[in-house]
């Protein structure tokens, strides 16, 4: 009777560990309390509700010479939304729009983007056209860097 017992006592410490292992891949899994990240790469982090905060470029941004197909873009700010600016084109393409680290978000009621003088350089519902000559874009004075799936605004021509 006394060798039933040893042998039962490693089955049920095998079953315990299992049955652990099994609870904690299942937690892993499930995920239950955190929801998946919606920010993309290289963006500001998140601040309170309702707070715009802007997408950022890396400090080291150039431009491809990729053409574009769109002609015009409208921009649209929301702090609600994720993300909180973009673009659509004439196309009817959404486009993301990045900044560089010179833009802030402004400080109005209404939202905006400012350049590092406090001049408003974006608000929702602007618009912008593509030159005719093929070369890049100016928002308000600043370079931007055009994409077919996205846009980077830069306080200066990249070198």
């Amino acid at each position: 009777m006394q060798l039933i017992v040893p042998l039962r006592l490693p089955a049920a410490i095998r079953i315990v560990a299992l049955a652990g292992v099994a609870a904690i891949a299942l937690g892993a899994c499930t995920g239950a309390t955190t929801p998946a990240p919606t920010a993309t790469p290289g963006s500001s982090p998140t601040a309170a509700p309702g707070a715009l905060v802007l997408d950022r470029a890396p400090d080291t941004t150039a431009c491809d010479a990729i053409g574009v197909d769109y002609t015009a873009l409208t921009f649209h700010i929301d702090p609600t939304a994720s993300p909180q600016i973009w673009a659509v084109a004439d196309t009817g393409v959404n486009l993301t729009v990045r900044w560089d680290s010179s833009f802030e978000a402004g400080t109005g009621t209404e939202p905006s983007v400012v350049d590092d003088s406090g001049a408003v350089v974006l608000e929702d519902g602007d618009t912008l056209d593509m030159p005719a000559s093929g070369a890049y874009p100016d928002l308000e004075g600043h370079f931007v860097c055009t994409g077919p799936t996205g846009l980077i605004v830069l306080d200066q021509v990249p070198a």
